[in-house]
């Protein structure tokens, strides 16, 4: 099936005041306001603490149409899954044998507590766990990526910045797809070792603290806050020699699983 053209849009700042922010959603219907609030990295009842919005002029069903990743990036092909978290653009994306399948967006550690970037794998999960820094934290939907730090994905609120205690936060919708999207590890029979590597997670790039948020300056052309494929490119390709190997490794240690209950009989 031939893939659809990108979508044309112009965006612009909508400066809001009290009399907007009432009427947010009577403008826009539910799944606009969906756009509206992930292009802006930030939850509705979070609104009323920012100043201004960027909003496009064509608002379409279709939530990846509005993707700041590359469509396709070449040198993952050969990658079953892998998520990209870009700490400039306070989204993720995950993609399938190099294929683009959502995005969505972030929030990552604020200055004090940044998220640390590399090359790191969804480790094992939790519908439900309480935060390791705070116990009145409920992180929902999670999924960890750092083992003895508790770094981690997990639904928690978007303020429109990076807020988290070194975490990447997503809304709730993109947390629970990726527990149900990402693989856990595999680990030896006495918790030890890690027999497979689970699905690979690329974290990269710097956020600048001082300035506005990065994305009001979609207002300033389509071009100006998208990352590109040559530039995704450049992140990934020092990764992909390990993740194509701890794939490998992975496949076989799912197929001698599979095939050991059928061996024992």
């Amino acid at each position: 099936m031939p893939e659809s053209p990108p979508l044309n849009v112009t965006y612009r700042l909508l400066v809001l005041n009290d009399s907007i922010l009432k009427t947010l959603g009577q403008t826009y219907d539910s799944t606009q306001l969906y756009t509206v609030l992930g292009l802006n990295r930030i939850d509705l009842r979070k609104v009323k603490q920012t100043d201004t919005l960027v909003v496009p002029d064509t608002l379409v069903r279709d939530f990846n149409a509005y993707a700041p990743f590359p469509r396709s990036i070449a040198s993952l092909d050969s990658v079953k899954k892998i998520l990209l978290c870009s700490y400039p653009l306070e989204a993720f994306a995950a993609y399938e044998r190099g294929r683009l399948v959502r995005w969505g967006p972030t929030s990552m550690g604020k200055k004090s507590t940044p998220t640390p970037t590399g090359l790191f794998h969804t480790n094992w999960k939790s519908k439900s766990t309480v935060s390791t820094d705070n116990a009145d934290w409920i992180l929902n939907w999670y999924f960890n990526l750092v083992n003895n730090t508790g770094v981690s994905l997990h639904q928690y609120e978007l303020p429109g910045y990076p807020a988290s205690h070194s975490c990447v936060r997503l809304r709730e919708d993109d947390a629970r797809w990726i527990y149900y999207w990402a693989e856990q590890w595999k680990v030896s029979p006495d918790g030890r070792d890690v027999t497979a590597y689970g699905t690979p997670v690329v974290i990269f790039g710097n956020y600048d603290y001082k300035q506005r948020a990065p994305w009001l300056k979609l207002a300033e052309g389509d071009n100006a806050f998208r990352l590109t494929e040559d530039s995704a490119n450049v992140v990934v390709q020092p990764y992909v020699p390990t993740i194509l190997q701890r794939q490998a490794t992975r496949d076989s240690v799912v197929a001698a699983l599979a095939a050991a209950p059928v061996a024992a009989k």
